[in-house]
């Protein structure tokens, strides 16, 4: 079944790699119509706490995944459904969903997308100049160079960035493991690659990003902080992604799920020319969970600011297993 609102977070690739990385237990369901045609999907995992019941996630570590249908009708059919035979502490859906009244929805983020054009210059001429144009040039001037590098030495360049770039947010990191699934599953496949920054032989930032049709999503960033405001890496590395998708002739380049209370990043992608869109997310019978959870709310802030302080060897050790519980 294609649908023009799938996504990467839709494909088996994706679903493949949560499994083998956390062994969650997956779940689909298929509706079917009279004629016997399929005319919904909608993909989920169960997660097992440690000290609470299991709950229903559609889809962990993605920044939204909903039911594919033809039809509101349909979609209320899958999640009526979904209620009804529930045995789950509650259910998350990563919106956009029709509004149903059984969910609630949690308005807490927004997406951003990056409108292309085959022309590249027509997407520059949109940038914020004091800033992302003047952070372009001062990479460039700098000597930094970006290029692509799918290899397992590339890997481990961005896992290296990646956990630096966690915990000076104070957030735990995927394992190893998970990223190694991406390379599998994804990667070799085309529907995934990896940009990393360099100045002289030094990696100092590195970008994973996933391709779905006509659309580019920017999923991971990782950088040095060493380098962040004396060679401005990431400027440089996102206008080489914008560059290289205008001329392949993809259509948007998705930035990602922002918090909105997050008012710094929020402005970054608005220098950038990108458009928020709406990005609720639905639960059952109340929001609960990390991804409900308030950024500027204490537990947060307490959490963070525990995590950004924790020796490297406990960061390493303990990081992929909360990343599990909290998926």
């Amino acid at each position: 079944m294609t649908h023009p609102m799938g996504t990467p977070f839709h494909l088996s690739s994706w679903l493949r790699i949560i499994y083998e990385t956390y062994s969650f237990e997956p779940g689909l369901l298929v509706y079917t119509n009279e004629s016997d045609e399929i005319a919904g999907l909608f993909p989920y995992f169960v997660i097992k706490g440690l000290f609470s019941r299991p709950r229903i996630v559609s889809v962990p570590f993605s920044d939204y995944s909903f039911p594919l249908t033809m039809g509101d009708d349909v979609e209320n059919k899958i999640l009526n459904y979904l209620v009804e035979q529930n045995t789950s502490s509650f259910i998350e859906i990563r919106g956009p969903v029709r509004d149903n009244s059984k969910y609630k929805r949690h308005n807490i983020y927004q997406g951003f997308n990056l409108e292309l054009d085959p022309e590249p210059s027509k997407v520059y001429k949109n940038f914020d100049k004091r800033t992302i144009v003047r952070c372009i040039k001062k990479a460039e001037k700098e000597g930094v160079k970006i290029i692509e590098d799918n290899s397992p030495e590339g890997v481990d360049n961005f896992y290296r960035l990646n956990k630096l770039t966690r915990k000076k947010h104070g957030v735990p990191c995927q394992s190893r493991k998970f990223f190694e699934k991406i390379t599998e599953h994804m990667v070799s496949k085309g529907l995934a690659f990896i940009l990393l920054a360099k100045f002289d032989s030094d990696v100092i930032a590195a970008s994973m990003f996933f391709k779905f049709n006509k659309t580019i999503y920017y999923k991971y960033n990782a950088s040095d902080p060493a380098y962040l405001s004396s060679k401005t890496p990431n400027h440089l590395l996102i206008w080489h992604l914008i560059e290289k998708s205008c001329l392949q002739g993809f259509d948007t380049i998705d930035l990602g799920r922002t918090a909105k209370d997050n008012h710094g990043l929020t402005r970054y992608k608005n220098m950038w020319g990108a458009k928020p869109y709406e990005l609720p997310y639905y639960y059952y019978p109340v929001a609960k969970g990390a991804s409900s959870q308030d950024e500027n709310g204490i537990s947060y802030k307490i959490m963070t600011g525990i995590w950004k302080h924790l020796p490297d060897i406990i960061v390493d050790r303990v990081g992929p297993v909360l990343m599990k519980q909290l998926a």
